[in-house]
């Protein structure tokens, strides 16, 4: 039997003509080419949201001629440098190592440790009522009495009582830890570099008597450079700004036991500037003296970590050492006025205030906002130094379009670099340093296809 093959009957299918086939391919490439070309240019377009901008001014630090062996001045704000002379110079700093406890003291209470109020007994140790209180400061208080910490911290930050610093670093310490140590944790943390520590009250080992290092050397002290100063001054100013207040105290004021009909009265640092030094210095700028803390060794003179404000209120963080002998009070503050003088006279400070557009950006796009865009403002006003030769208004890097999903007029949404040739100290964030931005006001926030949609905008 022969078999043939099955075949289905299948119409043929005629091609389209010629001209037809041209006309669609050419429509699918349109097509294809458009939407390539809408995506890409929607993708650089929005692909760069901050772009540098503008020519960089020159702020960088200036060489100070004072009569100190090492001085510093830096924005107590920013953190920038202003002027130095061996800033990296490790000297003695003797009761300025008063700050580092008074910083550890002021994060306890933040931490929930202890409060203000807390009671500190004197130990036998921190009691130095018998020494010659010209050589070293301290209380009328005797072991197995008690002071609050907020009474001990004042001594310690306006009389520079060294009882008042060794009880309040024992307090404040743990238990496993030397005060020394105690030090060596709090210096690390602050990310001083070039310090080395013995004990709270800044005397000399041999001075330091019961707190004396055995291991050191007779002549051992607490060292560290006008950096490391700068760097716990600025600390201190910006986490904790109320310590501003303390060299306006003119007495201090303390009870032992909290008995107010025993309670004792002491001349402070500031009350002995105000009523024997200020009226000898030579201030043809009006400038105030804010604080923070004098301290002085025979080997590195005069010394003072201070807080100056000039008329227009800006602030300076200064660091002097060497400026006189040690034991003269008034070269360390001349010095220290000085240098600040230099720095006004060589510089000129440009400020951006809280409240304003971003210069050279009125409108800030934002796929996130309802509508595509938000406008930006500063959150905080910013002064940058820049040298007097300089010319020109100082520009920011451009912020064609911000993409944040923090919407709230509360929120910082991004911090603009300015385009200034400085340097900062050790720790200051960009946050700190640039000019932070904010919404103007509270946006409604878009979901996912929302977002989408605005990102493939054009914006003008």
């Amino acid at each position: 039997m022969t078999f043939r093959p099955a075949y289905t009957s299948v119409k043929e299918r005629k091609k389209l003509p010629l001209f037809l086939r041209i006309i669609i391919w050419g429509l699918l490439t349109i097509l294809i080419l458009s939407s390539a070309g809408f995506f890409g240019m929607a993708y650089f377009q929005n692909r760069d949201q901050i772009q540098a901008s503008g020519h960089k001014l020159d702020g960088s630090a200036m060489k100070l001629s004072v009569k100190a062996r090492s001085a510093l001045v830096i924005d107590a704000n920013t953190g920038q440098i202003l002027g130095e002379k061996n800033p990296n110079q490790q000297i003695g700093i003797a009761s300025q190592s008063k700050m580092l406890t008074a910083y550890a003291i002021l994060q306890g209470i933040d931490d929930g440790d202890y409060q203000w109020s807390t009671p500190v007994t004197i130990s036998k140790s921190s009691d130095w009522s018998d020494k010659d209180n010209a050589t070293y400061a301290h209380l009328d208080i005797h072991a197995g009495q008690t002071l609050t910490v907020k009474e001990l911290f004042t001594a310690m930050f306006t009389t520079s009582a060294n009882d008042a610093s060794l009880a309040l670093a024992d307090f404040a310490k743990k238990k496993s830890e030397t005060q020394q140590e105690f030090l060596e944790r709090w210096a690390k943390k602050l990310e001083l570099k070039d310090s080395v520590w013995y004990n709270a009250a800044g005397q000399v080992n041999d001075d330091a008597f019961d707190y004396k290092v055995k291991s050191a050397k007779k002549t051992a002290e607490n060292k560290a450079t006008p950096t490391d100063l700068a760097i716990m001054a600025y600390q201190i100013i910006k986490d904790y700004p109320d310590v501003k207040g303390y060299y306006e105290k003119v007495g201090l004021v303390y009870s032992p036991n909290g008995d107010t009909t025993a309670t004792k009265i002491k001349l402070t640092e500031g009350g002995k500037f105000a009523q024997e030094i200020k009226g000898q210095l030579n201030n043809p700028k009006n400038l105030t003296v804010e604080g923070l803390k004098t301290g002085s060794t025979p080997q590195s003179g005069g010394a003072l970590t201070g807080l100056i404000k000039d008329q227009d209120g800006h602030e300076f963080i200064t660091v002097v050492s060497g400026a006189g002998k040690y034991t003269d009070s008034k070269e360390r503050y001349q010095a220290t006025l000085d240098a600040v003088n230099e720095v006004l006279d060589h510089y000129q400070n440009q400020s951006i205030e809280a409240g304003q557009s971003l210069p050279g950006s009125k409108v800030t796009k934002n796929a996130w906002a309802k509508g595509g865009e938000v406008e930006l403002i500063t959150k905080e006003k910013r002064t940058y130094w820049i040298k007097k030769s300089e010319k020109g208004r100082l520009t920011f890097a451009k912020v064609k379009r911000y993409n944040s999903q923090s919407l709230s007029d509360d929120d910082v949404v991004l911090s603009v670099a300015p385009n200034v040739k400085a340097s900062y100290l050790t720790g200051v964030s960009s946050s700190e340093k640039n000019l932070p931005m904010t919404n103007k006001e509270m946006v409604e926030q878009l979901d996912d296809s929302g977002y989408r949609k605005n990102w493939l905008q054009f914006y003008k």
